[in-house]
């Protein structure tokens, strides 16, 4: 399960608790992703649990990579939101997109 995703568009920065304190299993989430066509980087880090990755947004979509670690076993399946609130990758794709405009905002203004 993970409780942190930054997405952006070829960009998702997201915490995968199987890798935290886990190098054998960040090398596996690394390789497996790596042989996916589109993905271009993948930087898995045991200390934090953070998994980076970088991708063509023409050849795989953030979808398809959720779903290719969920089928590995590396993410559970997203819990649903109840009727009338969108799924939970959406809400927190939202939220994502507000803290980065917020972020944006503030360093504006410094």
């Amino acid at each position: 399960m993970t409780d942190y995703l930054h997405a952006l568009d070829g960009r998702i920065r997201i915490k995968i608790t199987g890798v935290k304190g886990s190098p054998a299993t960040a090398g596996e989430v690394t390789g497996y992703l790596l042989r996916s066509r589109g993905i271009d980087e993948v930087n898995a880090n045991h200390i934090t649990g953070n998994v980076l990755i970088l991708y063509d947004t023409r050849q795989i979509s953030q979808d398809r990579i959720f779903n290719l670690l969920q089928d590995a076993g590396y993410l559970e399946k997203t819990a649903r939101v109840p009727a009338g609130q969108g799924d939970g990758l959406v809400a927190v794709l939202a939220r994502a997109v507000m803290e980065t405009a917020l972020q944006s905002m503030v360093m504006a203004l410094i």
